[in-house]
């Protein structure tokens, strides 16, 4: 249930906007660049009032207190199932994330449409922000963002926010063993390099070519090194040292993606045990490891006795043995016989990161930064001064220089800012001018003993959460000012129960799925239906039909089965006004896609258009016996085409269910046969989709974001693209092995693909991209769909419906709930 408001601050990857926000002036000459907090005005010395930056006309609580139900009556939103991990730093579900994002503040904020915004009147601590690009076109390119800070916001407790404490953010979340979601550290920040490793430029490459060399050589069939040419041994000793280590990272990252994008009860009795709840599975952390384990095949849960039999073999006794990500690695490595380097191996299982990545990082860190003298105590790249802007008034600022351009970095740049005396109070250990202790899992570990209880800036503050009830309290000292409703919750429910939990009063707001039922009975407003109002919005995602062109090498057999799709059947049938059609491999909620583009691949139900590509592709047609063989010179000649249809449920439901029910009556009017196979499980075979038989299927992709960057779901050359999209397609291997008319538009592909990836001009991105939808979108390996819409619901006899933002101000990326501290109760 993402209710867009906090995750803006931290999680939305989104479009960028190529200006400089609301400028502090140009002012250079009154700029002092600092490596660390500008120092306070010594004892004594005369002192200037600051006021605040916030709205002139912000309401005050303390000055006018609220009345009625804004002062007496909870809001109560839903969730679903929390992990308790409230943290800015180490919330890793979307619902974690909203009940921490509460009480936050981002260094930036973001609009309607997701762009990054500052000022006075913005929900950010920026007064405003910068982003220039420097000796653009040389190989010294470089692009500096300047956050110029607000004078007099303080966080929750009363305490005032300063620059050490955006440093203290920047330099947690940029620590080598910090292991939150956040993937601030990819960035290429000047000097990040050298800071996380402790070494120089020269020492890192020096290291991280030595670890290359002892990755490739590898391990043994049980687990011992393999001699390498030229390194000495005690250093390929030294780098599998860190095996373990790296190994459980790898096997957590499993865990946590598995229970971020399977933690609900209908996956967990449907693959794992039918007589348990996502609940109880998360609750229990030896049961959320085992379910990890048992979504990825590495484990057989059996809830009778109690026991997970893992891919070994071997039996866990989860009543008396507690399982860690480590015993997860364990059992990883063993079932592929530790196998790192072919295709078939380990790095096949990732949910993220790679062991040769992991490994090399703790290598080069560890042994790299031993021939480091006085260590790295800096990030070069970022630095902090003080500048006096347009309205005559000084403030902070902090800049980050970044190698090369990267039009989304100033989205991963918004980072929240944490409170840094909050969150190191009672660390016993030494804490650097940025607030951190680097390398240090001591340091780590205390940042979590927060974990439970949050603090910070934002609108509300945490106050408790226990029996699946999360309460708040207003913060009246909010930027934007003290929010109307004084007291808060969010009501954790069973997926699927948001409508009753309206009906009954248990929530007053909610996201159940759209449907026309629903609308139709809130519209029609009788019995319990007449308290509530609804609104609709765009969904960030789209549905589409893959095909892989492993299975499916020419091109005009691709288009003849797209050809065959009615997709106005995924609206007709299923989502009727709740939806509308997609003609490009984009979020049509994405600025950068195109006008009114055209339907590369017109339905024709009479299979004249599909015969004709397969002939043109040397296939051959029998009319006397109605069959299209395969080619001369295929594996297959002579016999029959036969194709296979996956879909995860009955195709009654299923949104493309009636689509490949009527492509298969077209292509069979050809002499095209085809079978439609049930699987629950097709998604997660997709990354190993040839091998798995997955020839076309069904499926969404969602969350696509603002930003239209298309490197992970369609760059195709395998030796730079390490996802695992490409490869559910076929384009690795087309890529490869195809035509060279094929390989030629792939190549194509790419390049638009980074020239997208190279300017900040959002004009001229939009012309790369529209260029690169046709191209991919032509390739028919991915047919799009339907983009559907989500739905919020809430009580009008409860919530003042007039405050709730509405119209154009809904958006996939603000709720009504977006602006929650002016939102009243009747």
């Amino acid at each position: 249930m993402k209710k867009n408001l906090s995750r803006l601050l931290a999680l939305l990857m989104a479009m960028l906007m190529v200006v400089a926000m609301v400028g502090c002036g140009d002012k250079k000459e009154k700029e002092e660049d600092t490596k660390t907090t500008p120092a306070a005005s010594p004892s004594g010395s005369a002192t200037t009032e600051v006021k605040p930056d916030v709205p002139a006309d912000r309401y005050d609580a303390t000055t006018t207190p609220r009345t009625g139900a804004n002062e007496s009556t909870p809001l109560v939103i839903s969730t679903l199932t929390l992990d308790g991990k409230f943290s800015p730093f180490f919330a890793t579900s979307g619902y974690d994330t909203d009940v921490v994002g509460m009480t936050q503040i981002g260094l930036i904020g973001y609009d309607k449409d997701g762009a990054p915004v500052a000022g006075i009147d913005e929900y950010c601590l920026a007064y405003s922000y910068t982003q220039e690009v420097k000796d653009q076109g040389t190989d010294n390119e470089t692009s500096e963002y300047t956050f110029v800070l607000k004078n007099g916001i303080t966080f929750s407790d009363g305490t005032p926010i300063t620059v050490k404490d955006v440093l203290f953010s920047f330099y947690t979340f940029l620590d080598p063993l910090y292991d939150g979601s956040s993937t601030l550290y990819t960035l290429d920040i000047q000097g990040l390099s050298e800071y996380r490793t402790q070494t120089t430029a020269d020492v890192n490459a020096k290291y991280s070519e030595m670890a290359e060399k002892i990755y490739a050589a590898g391990l043994d069939s049980e687990g011992k090194p393999n001699a390498v040419d030229g390194v000495d041994a005690a250093m390929v000793e030294a780098y599998w040292s860190y095996l373990s280590e790296a190994g459980s990272k790898f096997a957590q990252e499993i865990i946590d993606y598995v229970a971020s994008n399977y933690g609900s009860t209908a996956y967990v009795q449907a693959y794992f045990c039918p007589d348990l709840t996502w609940e109880e599975v998360n609750a229990d952390e030896n049961l959320k490891i085992a379910y990890g384990m048992a979504m990825w095949g590495f484990g057989a849960y059996d809830a009778a006795t109690n026991t997970l039999t893992d891919a070994t073999g071997a039996a866990h006794d989860l009543s008396s043995e507690t399982l860690t990500a480590e015993t997860y690695w364990n059992v990883i490595a063993a079932a592929y016989g530790y196998d790192l380097t072919s295709d078939e191996g380990i790095n096949n299982v990732s949910a993220g990161s790679t062991m040769d990545t992991l490994l090399s990082d703790l290598f080069v860190l560890n042994e790299g930064s031993k021939e480091a003298e006085g260590g790295i105590p800096d990030i070069s790249g970022i630095t902090t001064g003080k500048v006096t802007c347009d309205d005559g008034v000084e403030r902070d600022y902090v800049k980050v220089v970044l190698n090369g351009v990267d039009p989304v970095a100033i989205f991963q740049l918004g980072v929240t800012v944490a409170p840094f005396h909050y969150y190191t109070d009672g660390f016993s250990g030494t804490l650097d001018e940025h607030g951190v202790s680097l390398n240090d899992k001591e340091f780590i570990a205390h940042l979590k003993t927060k974990n439970n209880a949050p603090l910070g800036a934002g609108p509300y503050v945490f106050q408790s959460y226990k029996d699946n009830v999360v309460t708040y309290v207003a913060n009246d000292s909010f930027l934007l000012g003290s929010p109307k409703i004084k007291n808060l919750r969010y009501q954790v429910i069973s997926q699927g129960s948001e409508l009753d939990s309206l009906k009954t009063g248990t929530v007053h707001y909610s996201d159940p799925s759209a449907t026309t039922e629903i609308v139709n009975d809130v519209t029609e407003g009788s019995g319990d239906y007449a308290k509530l109002a609804y609104t609709l919005v765009d969904n960030d995602g789209y549905g589409y039909i893959g095909i892989n062109a492993q299975f499916f090498p020419e091109l005009e057999v691709r288009q003849a089965i797209a050809y065959s799709m009615n997709i106005q059947l995924t609206i007709d049938n299923w989502y009727e006004e709740l939806a509308s059609v997609n003609y490009r491999t984009m979020s049509k909620v994405c600025w950068a896609y195109p006008e009114n583009p055209e339907n590369l691949f017109p339905y024709d139900g009479t299979g004249a258009k599909s015969k004709e590509l397969f002939l043109a592709a040397g296939y051959k047609y029998d009319e006397a016996t109605n069959t299209m063989t395969y080619p001369d010179g295929h594996e297959k000649a002579g016999q029959q085409v036969t194709i296979k249809y996956t879909i995860p449920s009955d195709a009654s439901e299923h949104p493309a269910g009636s689509v490949f029910l009527d492509s298969q009556k077209v292509l069979e009017s050809i002499g095209v046969k085809v079978d439609i196979e049930i699987d629950q499980n097709v998604l997660d075979k997709l990354s190993t989709a040839y091998e798995n038989g997955i020839q076309v299927w069904c499926a969404a992709w969602g969350n696509g974001g603002i930003d239209p960057d298309m490197f992970q779901v369609w760059y195709s050359d395998p030796s730079v693209n390490q996802g695992t999209s490409p490869a559910a397609k076929g384009l690795f291997w087309l890529y490869q092995n195809g035509s060279d008319e094929q390989k030629e538009t792939l190549t194509k592909l790419n390049s638009l693909i980074i020239a997208g990836r190279g300017t900040l001009d959002q004009e001229e991105r939009k012309a790369i991209y529209k260029e690169a939808l046709e191209l991919s979108t032509g390739l028919a390996c991915e047919i799009p769909t339907y983009q559907r819409k989500n739905m919020f619901v809430y009580n009008k006899d409860v919530i003042k419906a007039d405050t709730l933002l509405s119209g154009e101000d809904v958006t996939p990326f603000q709720s009504p709930l977006g602006e929650i501290w002016n939102v009243e109760l009747n």
